[in-house]
């Protein structure tokens, strides 16, 4: 998909440099124009058709090479593509057609905002906002490039701009709550979770570093050892400490992590004896390793089966699924939160900043002990 769209653009823009006397098609039908055009690919881009999207694009250009929103579009249908060379490429062409369409500079921000170049995508919503300071899209973006550059304040200054100009958007809603997420995660936190809060999703090595770092389950687990076992316990260390781990070399930065939520029986290897480092949990990953330290920290194995056969609260969690008993462990005491909706979003990613807040509220359970 990507080559091909990538080489339809080129040989748009070849036409468009190569000379400007380039034909251009005639208008076929009353609905036949560029914005139509545009506005049916606009569509197609929301419902994540990009190839259709692509057409008519093309079919816009076709009638007019200049039409720079047609451009734009093609831009937003390679980000879709994850294809951020072209997109980029697409919404420069875009501005060069005309330099004061502000969707232009919008989409070209996005582009770096993907890129993880804030700075740049900043400063194109700023070009925006200054072509019209009442664009919605452009004040609450600005915002949300300075929360993605850890400027808390500032972001919040242009999402009350943005509700200025909108008042109750919802988009500028979305972003506000993630603020105040992350605000909520980042507080008394240590350097560990301050860093992964800011990650879009976390790994099983960011989450075995949490567990560990964060929570002293070392010292926790070594007060909970059974020291009428205390000589197997001694003779087994070494054994135990030599934790072989095929896919993590032991330069790795979580090692030390890794091994240790191993050990302790917090997160498990698979049955290839791999960690699987960089792999993303998910929400349902995330409450069968909260609940293990949960039964650790009450001193109570009956929770490893206390909610088997109960009736699911959710309507995406059946009560035969293997992290149904962790769920209704996290949920009850509030360390995970179910959707709005009735779900609790059993398969989703979990972000940074929604991985540390469960682990300051596991943190309180542990000191309350």
């Amino acid at each position: 998909m990507k080559k091909v769209l990538s080489t339809v653009l080129i040989i748009f823009l070849a036409i468009i440099v190569v000379g400007c006397g380039a034909k251009t098609r005639k208008q076929q039908a009353v609905t036949d124009t560029p914005q139509f055009h545009y506005n049916e690919g606009m569509k197609y881009i929301e419902s994540e058709e990009y190839n259709k999207a692509f057409n008519e694009f093309q079919l816009a250009t076709s009638l007019d090479p200049n039409y720079a929103p047609a451009y734009e579009g093609m831009a937003y249908a390679y980000l879709g593509e994850n294809n951020l060379e072209e997109a980029l490429r697409a919404a420069k062409t875009s501005l060069d057609k005309d330099s004061k369409y502000i969707d232009g500079y919008i989409v070209l921000a996005k582009v770096y905002m993907q890129m993880k170049d804030y700075k740049k995508a900043l400063k194109n919503y700023e070009k925006a906002y200054k072509l019209d300071n009442n664009s919605i899209k452009a004040s609450r973006n600005i915002g949300y490039s300075f929360f993605k550059m850890g400027e808390y304040q500032k972001a919040r200054e242009w999402y009350n701009k943005a509700f200025s100009i909108k008042e109750n958007d919802k988009v500028t809603m979305n972003y506000l709550d993630e603020l105040n997420d992350m605000q909520k995660a980042m507080a008394g936190m240590g350097s560990v979770a301050r860093k992964i809060a800011k990650q879009n999703i976390v790994t099983r090595a960011d989450v075995a570093a949490l567990f560990i770092n964060e929570l002293n389950i070392e010292e926790y687990f070594k007060e909970k050892e059974n020291y009428s076992e205390f000589k197997e316990y001694s003779e087994k260390k070494e054994k135990e400490d030599e934790i072989e781990i095929s896919d993590v070399d032991k330069n790795h930065w979580a090692i030390s992590f890794i091994n240790k939520a191993v050990k302790y029986g917090i997160i498990d290897l698979a049955t290839d004896n791999k960690f699987y480092p960089k792999k993303p949990i998910t929400k349902a990953n995330y409450a069968v390793f909260i609940s293990r330290v949960i039964m650790k920290v009450e001193d109570d194995d009956s929770l490893g089966t206390r909610y088997i056969g109960s009736p699911s609260p959710f309507k995406d969690v059946p009560n035969s699924h293997y992290a149904f008993n962790g769920i209704m462990i996290c949920t009850n005491r509030g360390i995970l939160q179910p959707e709005i909706s009735g779900r609790f979003g059993l398969n989703n990613e979990v972000p940074g900043r929604n991985a540390v807040i469960a682990i300051k509220k596991l943190k309180n359970l542990i000191e309350d002990k």
